[in-house]
């Protein structure tokens, strides 16, 4: 190898060295602000028609300093693909959340959410802090298998 060429290389070198030392951090924390202790969800029978999902008290922890934007709670359909979002929970803006400490463990306002009886879902709770740039995935759980239901058959009583 000539000189030249060794000295072209050590150029090209110190350029892309350069380059990427000038290029603009995606995020400057580097780091999610959110997170949240395990999700956990069944799926139970409600009356012989109606299923309903159950998901237990979980906690939101966020960094030092950060309050809570938002968080929701998003059930995927295994069938179809299909997500929809049955808890979609805000704070208050001139007061957010939490008051005092880095933890917020949200109430139930709805314990249970309706579900399709015979149908396989996932559950995932997404939230955002402060400086979050976007929502992220805190949790998921495995596949839940709602019961399939069971009907009454009504026949009329006959009486003699």
């Amino acid at each position: 190898m000539s000189l030249k060429c060794v000295k072209s290389i050590i150029l090209i070198f110190l350029v892309c060295i350069v380059t990427l030392s000038l290029e603009p951090k995606a995020n400057a924390r580097g780091a999610v602000n959110i997170y949240a202790s395990p999700i956990q969800a069944g799926c139970y029978l409600a009356r012989h028609d109606l299923c309903k999902i159950h998901v237990d008290p979980f906690t939101l922890s966020l960094a030092s300093g950060e309050k809570l934007v938002s968080f929701q709670l998003i059930t995927t359909r295994i069938s179809t693909g299909m997500q929809r979002v049955i808890y979609d929970f805000r704070p208050d803006v001139s007061n957010p959340v939490p008051f005092f400490g880095d933890t917020y463990t949200p109430s139930s306002v709805a314990k249970d959410f309706a579900a399709t009886c015979g149908q396989i879902y996932t559950l995932s709770l997404q939230g955002q802090g402060t400086s979050d740039p976007n929502t992220y995935n805190l949790g998921t759980t495995g596949q839940i298998t709602c019961p399939a239901g069971t009907y009454y058959i009504n026949l009329p009583l006959i009486k003699r």
